[in-house]
């Protein structure tokens, strides 16, 4: 009994090594080609969905979002609040923000957008405009009159949004803004382009700047936004800021995000739907591979049946053989994919509306498409190995 269970991998092994050589790559390069099929849009959609949530995180609302407390229109003891929060375990630093309920024009354009008083080197900390100036120079806290501008307002050539912008505003321009019946001219220190279309639609300007403009309304600002440590759960520092008497209204960057985070829903429900398809499509390529080399053996089944080997036993060694297809495949794919396709694609991203997308794969990813790959490769064997094994062995030899 210990010596025929080993038949079946003897049978296997026997034909992987006699076998033609083409055949046999071009079958492992087919399996291949199934299972970087199926990891490739995913890993795409995932990159994205990873992407536009650090475009929100590092150029929005930070880790934690905080905004005054019911009834109020801004935050009092801010400085005091600062304190607590940057004392709390798992916060690295945060930053106080003033919306500014402004208007800004040039040259007969005009619109409404976010515009935001900060102070420059606190901000730098907690999120990456600083490091997405395009075309000038980032804010310095002494300005009193400069504001630097996201790309949408700018506007300009290849701008997305170039209908509703400022129609090309560069750096040196000045520019009104319109506060309350105040106006003042400022001039575009800097023009920033983050590759995120919701943060490219926002300008600022310094605590002291807004100061200038309307000194009572700078008193207290109305946002904070907080970075926390790497790899600290954002739930958890909110549960510490509460006990610690913060009582502002407290989000996670998700809850913040508004829109965003339906758009990333609606990628992650994308994704499943293309990885089912892409297990169906691997399913019925693994399906004729395995079935026509199966129809192309049974003459060498029948005879093997004839000389008496056990049914039973040839069907054990196709499913073998599937499987061994399937893991040569896992591996040939796992290679073209990480040593081929993910570097290229880090080197030149996806450009998007909402980020540079690079593909992104989980290990529990990687792991439930391979085991998929694999198990579609023995079900998809089952059926034609069941029906030749069952076939008369006359029928089987002669085909009739």
């Amino acid at each position: 009994m210990k010596t025929e269970s080993r038949i079946p991998f003897y049978l296997a092994w026997k034909y992987l090594q006699r076998g033609n050589k083409w055949t046999l790559l071009l079958t492992v390069f087919l399996m291949a080609v199934a299972f970087v099929n199926l990891i490739f849009m995913s890993s795409l959609l995932n990159g994205i969905v990873d992407g536009s949530n650090k475009q929100i995180i590092n150029t929005m609302t930070g880790n934690i979002y905080i905004t005054p407390e019911d009834g109020n229109d801004d935050i009092p003891n801010h400085e005091n609040v600062i304190k607590i929060i940057e004392n709390t375990e798992g916060v690295e630093v945060a930053s106080l923000e003033t919306f500014v309920p402004a208007s800004l024009e040039f040259n007969n354009h005009k619109g409404n957008w976010t515009i935001l008083a900060i102070d420059p080197d606190k901000e730098k900390s907690v999120t990456t405009i600083s490091q997405s100036m395009i075309s000038g120079e980032y804010l310095e806290t002494d300005d009193t009159d400069s504001i630097i501008i996201g790309r949408q307002i700018a506007g300009g050539e290849g701008v997305e949004q170039d209908a509703f912008s400022l129609k090309g505003a560069e750096v040196g321009d000045k520019v009104t803004l319109s506060m309350n019946g105040f106006k003042e001219d400022l001039t575009v220190k800097g023009i920033f382009n983050t590759k995120f279309i919701n943060s490219d639609s926002q300008a600022f300007i310094t605590n002291k700047t807004l100061s200038k403009i309307m000194p009572n309304y700078s008193s207290n600002p109305n946002i904070i936004i907080v970075k926390t440590k790497n790899g600290v759960v954002e739930p958890d520092v909110i549960s510490q800021l509460k006990e610690n008497k913060i009582n502002e209204n407290i989000y996670t960057w998700e809850e913040a995000s508004g829109i965003m985070s339906s758009i990333t829903e609606s990628f992650l429900s994308i994704n499943i739907l293309i990885s089912l398809v892409g297990v169906l499509i691997a399913a019925v390529t693994i399906f004729i591979i395995i079935y026509v080399d199966i129809i192309n053996k049974r003459r060498e089944i029948g005879i093997l049946r004839a000389i008496g080997i056990k049914p039973y036993i040839i069907f054990t060694s196709y499913i073998i053989k599937a499987a061994a297809y399937s893991v040569g495949g896992v591996i040939l794919g796992s290679a073209v994919f990480f040593g081929v396709l993910v570097p290229y694609f880090n080197l030149h991203p996806f450009a998007l509306p909402i980020c540079d997308a690079v593909l992104v794969l989980t290990k529990t990813d990687f792991i439930a498409r391979a085991e998929t790959i694999m198990w579609v490769a023995v079900i998809s064997a089952l059926i034609p190995s069941a029906a030749v094994t069952r076939s008369k062995i006359l029928t089987a030899i002669f085909g009739k």
